[in-house]
């Protein structure tokens, strides 16, 4: 097993106040390492000591085996990537001057550095013929922290250090760029030291999560053995593992329920596949006018029966599709919806009347630890008919 960085008994205090205190740590070559934990806990301060912007009191750390104290720390920033949430471009220069600005200050000719910026940003999805020539404040938040992963790319580094990059973004943009780098970690293979604050963020790109509280390591594992094992309650609390774990026996009751587009019997093809064309989905519930459920049609039902004028929602429908009640547990729930094609479950009372629907989105926020609500482009919105 390789290691790329290496924490031993490491010391930081600030004034007399502690701010790291006897930390161990290994980090793999090759491996995303998220270091998380409530402010104050000295996630960022272990990161900065990586590239020297912060010396420790006391204890060493070293990269491939080398001492970094006995590494001059000019030398070892241009070494290193380093991306941080104020991004940093230079407003005087373009977009592929300010990648180019450390391979050029290492003595890499021009023209190789103009290739390796237009490489970068293509990689990171930005038109070189379009974005090269542009100023920072000519591009959007999110274009410009695009630009700043691919500075931190240009020298090739073996270590990227990231601190908290993507917590000014709007949530559209900061899931976009977690996808690239969870891409590019894949295809690249560096070596990434992600500071957030964000267990979300954590789960999503992760190899391995570092929990941290008062400056010390309290949790160091793969996110699935944190969510299944937390250490203590801390770790519980703000994994919110309490709540992955009584949602395996919890009722759905009306938290997961979201109401149903519905069709009546005697409703022509063309009718179905128009109305999921405006409501945006691929199957309705057809119920009867009581509100009794009777099935399911779906997209590809319609489109094999189209040709045929006399048919209807009745005579297409699917009446094997799995039906819960809202006492079901949400464990038998999950069960259900990941062997069911559309991705939602009609939910019936007693008599058999449609009370609504559960889709992957409405359980999987049941069982978020933050409780935010789920975009789902299965969900099901209602309809009168």
């Amino acid at each position: 097993m390789t290691r790329s960085i290496e924490f031993t008994s490491v010391y930081k205090s600030f004034g007399g106040k502690s701010i790291v205190q006897d930390l161990n740590l290994s980090i793999e070559k090759g491996h995303l390492v998220t270091l998380i934990g409530p402010s104050g806990c000295g996630k960022t301060t272990t990161l900065k000591m990586i590239n020297r912007l912060i010396e420790p009191t006391s204890g060493a750390i070293c990269v491939n085996g080398v001492d970094l104290s006995q590494v001059d720390p000019v030398e070892l920033r241009r070494e290193i990537g380093y991306v941080i949430q104020q991004i940093g471009l230079f407003p005087h220069l373009t977009i592929e001057e300010n990648i180019s600005l450390v391979p050029r200050m290492k003595g890499i000719p021009k023209s190789a550095c103009l290739r390796r910026a237009y490489e970068l940003l293509d990689l990171m999805g930005m038109d070189p013929s379009a974005f090269a020539t542009r100023y920072p404040k000519q591009l959007s938040g999110g274009q410009q922290q695009r630009v700043g992963v691919a500075r931190a790319l240009a020298a090739d580094p073996e270590i990227i250090l990231m601190d908290e990059p993507f917590s000014a973004l709007d949530p559209i943009s900061r899931e976009q760029l977690q996808d690239e780098i969870a891409k590019l970690q894949a295809e690249l293979q560096k070596t990434i030291v992600f500071v957030t604050h964000d267990m979300d963020e954590a789960l999503k790109i992760a190899d391995q999560i570092v929990l941290m509280q008062h400056g010390k390591i309290i949790q160091h594992d793969v996110p699935e053995q944190i969510l299944r094992h937390p250490k203590n309650d801390f770790v519980r609390q703000f994994v919110g593992e309490k709540r992955f774990a009584q949602a395996g026996t919890r009722a759905v009751v009306d938290d997961a329920i979201v109401q149903a587009i519905t069709v009546r019997p005697n409703r022509g093809i063309a009718e179905c596949i128009q109305l999921m064309r405006t409501r945006r989905v691929n199957a309705l519930i057809v119920t009867d006018r009581s509100g009794h459920y009777l099935g399911v049609v779906d997209a590809v039902r319609v489109l094999d029966r189209f040709a045929d004028e006399g048919a209807t929602a009745a005579t297409v429908m699917n009446r094997d599709v799995p039906v819960i009640h809202p006492n079901e547990e949400v464990a038998r729930v999950v069960q259900l919806l990941q062997g069911e094609g559309h991705g939602f479950l009609p939910v019936l009372d007693d008599e058999g009347r449609l009370l609504g629907a559960v889709t992957r989105g409405s359980v999987l926020k049941l069982m978020t630890p933050t409780g935010e609500e789920v975009r789902d482009s299965a969900a099901l919105a209602s309809v009168q008919q």
